[in-house]
């Protein structure tokens, strides 16, 4: 690999450049596994780049039919972006192709900002089985590097719709028959007091780490809010938390 490659690859470290090109970088064992296992990104990898030391050559028989290239450690770590590399990196598509199905449960995100937080909510979301996600165009991007590691893979087995126009998305879902729920701690009802229909669909909504869900999708009268119940004056929970809860209530009431 040439110094200019090596450049090139480097900058995928960075939004612009995933923007532009279309590419991010996976990194790690589990997670290249996870994606090389995925029924959405498996044909997507298009380079596996190891450190001359790398042994797992199990993970290597798994990938053995794709373009591999080894570097040296200081060249490896151009490219790295963790403290402790594993000795692999994925070059890797974004995928254009996803299908175009939804089911009767969608996650919606409205403005979280912490890499961790959205990580989390996708593998809690793949963890209960909702392939359906929805990001505001004020989110995080899916492909940052701290996503895809919070994730443990959950961004490679999910169906995500990215940087949307949410006002309109969930109009537009509540047109169709969606019920749209948003978090809020000033809701009257709570989740634990609220009855689930097997037979209705739903989309419910995560705020901002520190405002919440924004003011212009709050107005809006067709949607109705939910909170979790608190039992002490502690403020407020972490959003990955309220996710992880309220995803759960709904799960166990619509099956």
């Amino acid at each position: 690999m040439n110094n200019e490659e090596l450049k090139n690859i480097a900058k995928l470290k960075q939004k612009k450049f995933r923007d532009e090109s279309g590419q991010f970088l996976i990194e790690g064992a589990h997670l290249i596994d996870e994606c090389n296992k995925s029924k959405y990104y498996k044909r997507n990898i298009i380079k596996i780049i190891l450190r001359t030391d790398f042994k797992d050559e199990r993970l290597l028989g798994r990938l053995r039919h794709i373009e591999s290239e080894y570097l040296s450690p200081k060249d490896f770590n151009k490219i790295s972006e963790t403290e402790n590399p594993q000795g692999i990196i994925a070059v890797t598509g974004k995928a254009d192709n996803l299908p175009h199905h939804e089911g009767k449960i969608i996650c919606a995100l409205d403005n979280i900002n912490d890499p961790g937080n959205l990580g989390t909510i996708l593998r809690t979301c793949w963890w209960f089985g909702i392939e359906n996600v929805i990001t505001g165009r004020d989110s995080v991007e899916v492909f940052n590097s701290k996503v895809i590691r919070a994730s443990q893979g959950a961004v490679f087995n999910l169906l995500i719709k990215e940087k949307v126009n949410l006002k309109e998305e969930l109009i537009g879902k509540s047109n169709e028959g969606y019920t749209v729920l948003l978090t809020d701690l000033s809701a009257i009802n709570s989740i634990s007091n609220t009855t689930f229909g097997k037979d209705k669909k739903y989309v419910i909504v995560f705020g901002n780490e520190a405002n919440g869900i924004s003011k212009g999708i709050k107005e809006i009268p067709e949607f109705e809010k939910i909170k979790i119940d608190s039992y002490t004056k502690c403020e407020s929970l972490n959003v990955a938390s309220s996710a992880a809860i309220i995803l759960h209530e709904i799960i166990k009431g619509t099956n």
